[in-house]
């Protein structure tokens, strides 16, 4: 009876698990705490500008509000449908960085970390998803004049961006002076003469 007891706790000691291909819990909240996997909306539009053909935009929303408007040559896969063994070979390609998106970053999280949890890998997140790309790339926010360079080098870029996708023209660059304002002073008007 003892060896019967030892051979099947042996037994459950050696089983390996059925998850074996899965991250464990404790690395995939080391993974999702570390920020490397979130891209700015800046890098997504660079690598869609120069047509990256590494770059597979995933977006995680519903198939109504992906037709109504979506990042050029995204993929629509809604997240409860993320899983389905159909899309097994987009995410299995080592050769793509997966970009998830949604309306902000909850949905595409959560994607990220169904997919993380399977042990697939170049998964990347848009930070702040597509209300972000709105306010950066589509209505860049014009920099201040005591803003350092960089702010305005960005904002070009941002505007070149805001042209490429359809968001309108350039004509509103800051300029590189602030303006002058002229101050010009009133005359002062005489007391009427003679007296009362």
């Amino acid at each position: 009876m003892v060896l019967a007891i030892l051979l099947s706790a042996g037994m459950f000691l050696f089983e390996e698990p059925d998850n074996a291909s899965e991250i464990s819990p404790e690395n995939l909240l080391l993974a999702f705490s570390d920020d490397s996997h979130y891209w700015s909306t800046d890098l997504v539009a660079d690598k869609i500008i120069k047509q990256d053909p590494a770059l597979l935009l995933i977006d995680v929303r519903n198939p109504d509000e992906y037709l109504d408007f979506s990042l050029p040559g995204a993929l629509n896969i809604p997240l409860e449908n993320i899983l389905d063994p159909e899309w097994e070979d987009y995410f299995s390609a080592e050769d793509y960085d997966i970009v998830f998106f949604s309306n902000d970053e909850i949905y595409a999280d959560q994607a990220w970390i169904l997919l993380q949890r399977q042990d697939f890998k170049n998964l990347r997140v848009m930070k702040g998803g597509l209300n972000h790309w709105a306010v950066t790339i589509l209505q860049p926010p014009i920099p201040k004049q005591s803003d350092p360079e960089e702010a305005f080098a960005l904002y070009s870029f941002r505007m070149a961006a805001r042209q490429y996708f359809g968001g309108g023209s350039i004509d509103a660059a800051p300029a590189s002076q602030p303006e002058k304002i002229e101050i010009t002073r009133k005359k002062k008007s005489t007391a009427a003469e003679g007296g009362c």
